[in-house]
């Protein structure tokens, strides 16, 4: 079996006999092997400690006209880790509390001491200096993540005050760390020009925040709770992804509305002209007593059928009310269209006088509309959808409600491509969307502020 390695330890003294009486006392320890060293001054002392050989020291109070907590403070702003114990031959509680608040492993008074008391001393404060390094290994990892992290780190204490700060969250909201760490979440909540409550999936959330140098970034954010009275805040910069949300969005009603006027001005118009020929050559048949006139008849009933269904799909993909911002007529359309294609009924009730000075946020509650409607009867099964629009001092308010079967089991968390479709089109105009679901079938409301209508 391999011999323990001894404990070297360290005593700083301008006594020699008192170097004599520790080395007696320790070699009177049978559960471990010491071994002594002496430095008889403050210099040479220093000079030891600073070489990080030994695995403890005991420092004794008076060293000449310097004392031992000169050298401790000293040695300790030198960055030397080895616990130091201080002694002295006074019980004061005074030097006490200095040598515990510079950082001293113990105190200890000369006449007090045996070998049982030294071994114990001594091995404890080993230890604590061991969980110390480990500890402060830790905080370097910590420090290490915290700073090199790409997204901003704020950690808060229950009060909301900013007590930590990463390089990345000073550059995104464009202040410096000292300027952060004055400044509350509740302070930043007050720079932020539009908070948006709505959340983009599950412990995330999204703000919109103006930089001191006037520059608007929309932010995500998630919460943490780190400890009994600190907050975690992660916060990341989506402003080019939202611009991207936003242009995809553009290009898509574009491509929507295309293709809603090709079906109109291309495919309307090649079917009105064949039901047109259609109509002629039933005529002609006619005159002529073909029998064949009644099959022309119903070629040309079946032309005009797909016409008309033909002009529903192109005013579904492109309301042209919506040009002029008219989002109650574009509702009409919507149910007219829902009550003649899936022959349920439809039913809109809508506010007097409600004006929208933008066609966006119309052209986002028109899609809500449709997309809750189409939902309704695909999933479920609904025979019956009603329309309200309504307007409060701060909100217009868009219900469809259906008297469907609800969502299927599969959908229960609300995460149907319908669904997140209905949430990204609120969150892109500043809505939010609620559902509820009931015996009675399914109520989807869009809330929009008035500052953004």
């Amino acid at each position: 079996m391999t011999a323990p390695v001894p404990v070297r330890v360290l005593l700083i003294d301008d006594e020699e006999c008192f170097f004599i009486v520790l080395r007696r006392m320790l070699a009177k320890v049978q559960s471990r092997k010491f071994v002594t060293d002496w430095a008889p001054s403050y210099e040479e002392g220093l000079a030891a400690l600073k070489e990080n050989r030994h695995d403890a020291c005991l420092l004794d109070y008076r060293l000449g006209i310097q004392t031992g907590l000169d050298l401790l403070r000293s040695a300790t702003e030198q960055g030397v880790q080895t616990p130091i114990i201080i002694l002295t031959g006074l019980d004061d509680p005074k030097v006490d509390l200095e040598a515990t608040q510079l950082g001293a492993a113990d105190f200890l008074v000369k006449d007090q001491l045996g070998p049982v008391i030294m071994e114990r001393v001594i091995r404890y404060s080993m230890q604590h200096a061991e969980a110390l390094k480990a500890l402060q290994k830790s905080n370097e990892r910590f420090r290490l993540l915290f700073e090199r992290s790409l997204d901003a780190i704020l950690i808060l204490d229950d009060r909301g005050q900013f007590v930590e700060v990463n390089s990345a969250a000073c550059q995104l909201l464009g202040l410096s760390r000292e300027q952060l760490l004055k400044w509350k979440w509740s302070d930043l909540a007050t720079k932020v020009s539009q908070e948006r409550s709505q959340r983009r999936s599950e412990g995330l959330s999204e703000l919109s925040f103006t930089k001191p140098n006037g520059e608007s970034c929309f932010i995500e954010f998630s919460s943490a709770q780190l400890a009994s009275n600190l907050n975690l805040r992660i916060l990341r910069d989506v402003t080019e992804r939202r611009a991207l949300e936003h242009e995809i969005q553009e290009i898509s009603e574009r491509e929507q509305r295309r293709l809603g006027q090709d079906l109109h001005d291309g495919l309307g118009q090649s079917l009105t002209g064949i039901a047109f020929l259609a109509k002629v050559l039933q005529q002609k048949l006619q005159t002529n007593g073909v029998p064949e006139a009644e099959a022309a008849g119903n070629i040309a009933t079946l032309l005009n059928e797909a016409l008309s269904q033909t002009r529903r799909l192109s005013r579904g993909l492109c309301p042209v009310v919506l040009d002029t911002n008219d989002i109650e007529t574009a509702l009409e359309q919507l149910a007219e269209n829902v009550r003649t294609m899936f022959s349920v009924s439809c039913e809109l009730q809508c506010a007097p006088d409600i004006k929208m000075s933008g066609s966006t946020a119309a052209i986002h509650l028109y899609r809500i509309a449709q997309e809750a409607a189409t939902n309704a009867i695909k999933h479920g099964r609904a025979k019956s959808i009603f329309f309200s629009l309504t307007s409060t001092p701060s909100h217009l308010v868009l219900k469809i409600k259906d008297n469907g079967a609800g969502f299927p089991a599969a959908s229960s968390k609300t995460k149907g491509m319908g669904l997140r479709v209905m949430r990204h089109r609120a969150q892109m105009i500043g809505a939010t969307i609620g559902l509820k679901q009931s015996k009675a079938g399914v109520t989807v409301t869009c809330s929009l502020p008035r500052r953004q209508n």
